[in-house]
């Protein structure tokens, strides 16, 4: 690992020990890819947490069964960042080419982590450019303690000062731009968020449910009250969390609804039935001895929606997760489904 990711992953650890201590945000430039470890793409779970194969998702092999939104194309490609006033930060697949279709992946950070220290702790974009996705990186905005922060809930995490941010439209319209500069896939967009990110990434498969294909929340949540949440279509569903979170309890509290709540909500809003295929163990999280993730699927879902919660047995809020496997496997996920 590179001494500036070093430093990076530090300040995020550090920052995050308590979430109401982290650190002032970063400008929008790219990364230090060269600290992800990105071997753990090709080596992915064979059972129902993940498909056999990140292939859908290559440029040599794109899904034709929508259509892609396709910019005006110029013999210079665009690089972001997009956004204006709050720039977003992109970063294309390894090999994009403007005539192939490729699907979109919103990283959503957790609340006082700028979303550069965020994807330099997963490996994310790395890990997602290798695999063909366009990466989106975006910032909460600032609140009266110098925190960036989501407003996923009104009721709950994390606009604690109720200002009128409206990160649903920021959000989609971030997607929205991206369809003019880039040849994206329209039927595959999706969401990872951590933590206050994970809370967004619910609350956009709650309320825009049509434009996205599959979230997921490592360590977030929905809101407590059921009503909160309508979807107008079934979306997939990956919800990620270890037992031993002290910030985000994996039991829930009277704030916010558990792990094991969260699935059985999304079971009902997207109709699955029958019993889960579990799997496992997988070993996701290097701080913990052993294998510790183990893995539970609900495939019998409307509109071909599955529904997943990977439980990081001894796991804390934030997980050392960034050999890249775990965000390999999600990636996967998502690569398997598309919005009818």
């Amino acid at each position: 690992m590179s001494s500036r990711a070093l430093v990076v992953l530090a300040l995020f650890l550090i920052a995050c020990d308590d979430e109401s201590a982290v650190g002032t945000p970063q400008d929008v430039t790219g990364p230090d890819t060269s600290a992800s470890d990105t071997t753990g793409v090709a080596d992915v779970a064979t059972d129902a947490s993940a498909p056999d194969t990140l292939a859908s998702t290559s440029p040599d092999t794109p899904d034709t069964s929508g259509t892609p939104d396709t910019p005006d194309t110029s013999d210079t490609i665009p690089e972001g960042p997009i956004g204006g006033a709050r720039p977003a930060r992109v970063v294309l697949p390894s090999d994009y080419q403007p005539a192939i279709p490729v699907p979109l992946v919103l990283l959503l950070h957790g609340y006082g982590v700028p979303g550069d220290i965020q994807d330099a702790y997963l490996g994310f974009s790395a890990v997602a450019a290798r695999a063909g996705f366009l990466t989106i990186i975006p910032d909460g905005t600032v609140d009266a303690t110098g925190q960036r922060f989501w407003n996923a809930d009104p009721a709950w995490c994390c606009n604690f000062a109720h200002a009128p941010v409206d990160d649903v439209a920021y959000l989609t319209g971030l997607i929205d731009e991206a369809k003019t500069l880039w040849t994206i896939d329209a039927t595959r967009i999706y969401v990872f968020g951590h933590s206050n990110g994970g809370f967004m990434a619910h609350r956009l498969a709650c309320v825009e449910a049509d434009r996205f294909a599959a979230i997921a929340s490592l360590a977030g949540s929905l809101p407590i009250a059921v009503s909160d949440c309508d979807p107008s279509s079934a979306t997939s569903v990956l919800q990620i969390h270890g037992t031993s979170d002290a910030v985000i309890a994996y039991a829930g509290n009277a704030d916010y609804p558990g792990a094991l709540s969260i699935v059985d909500r999304w079971i009902s809003y997207d109709d699955c039935t029958g019993d889960p295929t579990t799997g496992g163990p997988h070993d996701y999280d290097s701080a913990v001895l052993g294998p510790e993730t183990s893995t539970a699927t609900w495939s019998t879902c409307a509109g071909g929606a599955e529904v997943g919660l990977w439980t990081l047995t001894g796991s804390s809020h934030i997980p050392t997760v960034s050999g890249g496997d775990l965000i390999a496997d999600v990636l996967t996920f998502f690569a398997r489904h598309h919005k009818p």
